[in-house]
């Protein structure tokens, strides 16, 4: 079965998976979804730090003594960079650095 993942913010000139009246996955129109058939759900925390490049649990900090919330790792991720492209840029910089010293 082929799975296609999009953001629920698609402008309407990208190519869909959805038809255009079909509501955003959650009220603040940033979730991140997977669709599979015609079953959609949430992407959940350790796929978006696997996507980001992040080791599992990475963003499961425990608060106050109890399991990190789901909101505020999704949140955590939408405000870090992805360490592939992190490091790619680094080598990038580090090479470009060599040849003009």
């Amino acid at each position: 079965m082929r799975a296609t993942a999009f953001h629920a913010r698609q402008d309407s000139f990208a190519e869909s998976p959805l038809p255009p009246q079909s509501p955003p996955l959650d009220t603040d129109a940033f979730t991140v979804g997977v669709r599979t058939g015609s079953t959609v759900r949430r992407l959940m925390p350790v796929e978006c730090e696997r996507l980001q490049g992040f080791e599992d649990g990475w963003t499961d900090v425990p608060y106050r003594g109890k399991a990190a919330a789901d909101g505020p790792r999704y949140r955590a991720l939408g405000n870090s960079m992805a360490v592939p492209v992190m490091r790619w840029i680094g080598e990038r910089i580090a090479m470009v650095d060599e040849v003009l010293t």
